[in-house]
């Protein structure tokens, strides 16, 4: 019995319906910039900022606080980059190490968790600050709890928020992450200004200032110098006996 006409119809019908409310799947564009990854299209006229923020995760909650008090800066071409911008089946270690030299600003999250994590600590943190010494990133630290971070070399720093001060002692969370993101923005305005500079960008580049070279003048020959008073010198020819005239 042949296949009624009415009935297949039907059925193309149903299926066509269902394939649109298929949703598609987000762009690689869309799904960076919803993580917080860079898109690569910083604002015409600025220079892209890289922050690399540095925390434990058991401080997750004050990561994500902190990365929505700087909505500001991101959506200003300033790129906050952290470890669960990390991809899965990418090597964790390689990309921290990849994002760490690619990034201008350093942001660690103290916490008695971050002081006691070899990772954070000995290897992130002290990794930034070998940049550091080498003028190649600048390194900033927020006190997100309360913990022992003068008893540490980052006691002869200036810390966010203000003195160092926890958010739990401000008299409300949000005005710390506000105090401690504007700390951060003067220090994006500061790197900006320096990449701006072309003074910056030559030392940049070649680590080392290129003078340019001069040609040498072409040096002119002077004639002879003529004693006054006396003629030329006239050349006479000697015919030499056996010679042809």
């Amino acid at each position: 019995m042949p296949f009624p006409t009415s009935l297949y119809n039907a059925a193309m019908t149903e299926r066509t319906r269902k394939v649109s409310k298929t949703p598609k799947p987000k762009p690689a564009t869309a799904r960076r910039a919803a993580t917080g990854a860079p898109t690569g299209k910083p604002p015409s006229g600025k220079p892209e900022i890289r922050i690399f923020v540095s925390y434990s995760h058991r401080d997750a909650g004050a990561q994500q606080k902190l990365h929505t008090h700087l909505a500001p800066w991101r959506r200003d071409g300033v790129t906050v980059w952290y470890d669960e911008n990390i991809e899965p089946g990418a090597t964790m270690g390689t990309e921290i190490a990849r994002e760490l030299r690619r990034a201008h600003i350093f942001v660690a999250l103290f916490s008695p968790s971050y002081l006691d994590s070899n990772y954070c600590w000995n290897i992130e943190y002290k990794r930034a600050m070998g940049r550091r010494a080498r003028k190649l990133i600048r390194v900033v630290a927020v006190v997100v709890k309360p913990c022992g971070w003068k008893q540490t070399p980052a006691a002869g720093f200036k810390l966010l928020p203000r003195d160092g001060v926890p958010p739990e002692r401000w008299s409300s969370h949000d005005a710390a992450y506000v105090d401690a993101a504007k700390g951060i923005g003067d220090v994006i305005a500061t790197v900006r200004r320096e990449l701006a500079s072309p003074a910056k960008l030559s030392g940049t580049l070649g680590k080392s200032k290129i003078k340019a070279v001069k040609p040498s003048p072409t040096p002119t020959r002077k004639p002879p110098s003529k004693t006054p008073g006396r003629p030329p010198a006239r050349r006479t020819s000697l015919r030499v006996r056996g010679s042809k005239a």
